[in-house]
């Protein structure tokens, strides 16, 4: 860890638990827009994705559909969703740690910042970082494009840069960046190192089963 100024994480599946408020956001657009019920291996798979990707996917929803399903996905998070996380152990004595070292640290999500911003408050670890990126109502970003503004407004650069992240999405999103990525398997995303391994041609650094690992 040494060699990195900036370490940015993933929010869902690597800071929080946000699985029971993404789960209830789902629950609301469904019977808001009265949507056909979906699996348990469905619900899981919209952790991570971007929300427009999972409702496509899963409800087969497009155009002003899918846009009122996400303003509803999103109504719920804003006001009872943010509140439904709790961190994983270990994240607050980590982040302090990384602080004492000097290093910037920043979220990239693809979360709305606002709901973002709201929830690191809530946990109490919104202190901890100096950027906090996520998407935004009007201008929709990829993670790459994310990661790339988060170091950007560290001021840091992409040779010292490293994503924290629990799936396939946030290393690809790295690969695209240009920076390397550390896998963690306690997420939602990876559930094992052979896993995370599958990714290691696009500079995955490491790979951790829990935080205690981080240390």
């Amino acid at each position: 860890m040494s060699k990195y100024k900036t370490i940015i994480f993933d929010l869902d599946g690597t800071l929080a638990d946000t699985s029971e408020g993404i789960y209830n956001c789902i629950r609301y657009a469904q019977k808001m827009m009265n949507l056909p019920p979906i699996t348990d291996a469905q619900m899981r798979s919209h952790i991570g994705p971007p929300m427009h990707e999972s409702y496509e996917r899963n409800f087969h929803l497009f155009g002003p559909d899918l846009e009122k399903a996400i303003n509803f996905h999103k109504e719920y998070a804003l006001t009872k969703g943010l509140y439904e996380a709790s961190l994983y152990e270990g994240i607050p004595e980590l982040l302090s740690q990384f602080k004492e070292k000097g290093i910037h640290l920043a979220v990239a999500t693809l979360k709305y910042e606002e709901t973002a911003r709201k929830m690191l408050s809530f946990l109490k670890i919104a202190h901890f970082f100096d950027v906090i990126c996520g998407s935004l109502s009007d201008v929709k970003l990829s993670k790459a494009q994310l990661l790339e503004k988060s170091i950007q407004l560290c001021q840091g650069t992409k040779d010292t840069s490293l994503l924290i992240g629990d799936s396939s999405y946030d290393a690809l999103g790295a690969q695209e960046a240009g920076i390397d990525f550390l896998g963690v398997t306690y997420g939602f995303g990876f559930t094992s190192r052979q896993e995370v391994d599958e990714f290691s041609n696009v500079g995955c650094a490491e790979k951790v089963r829990n935080i205690e690992e981080l240390f």
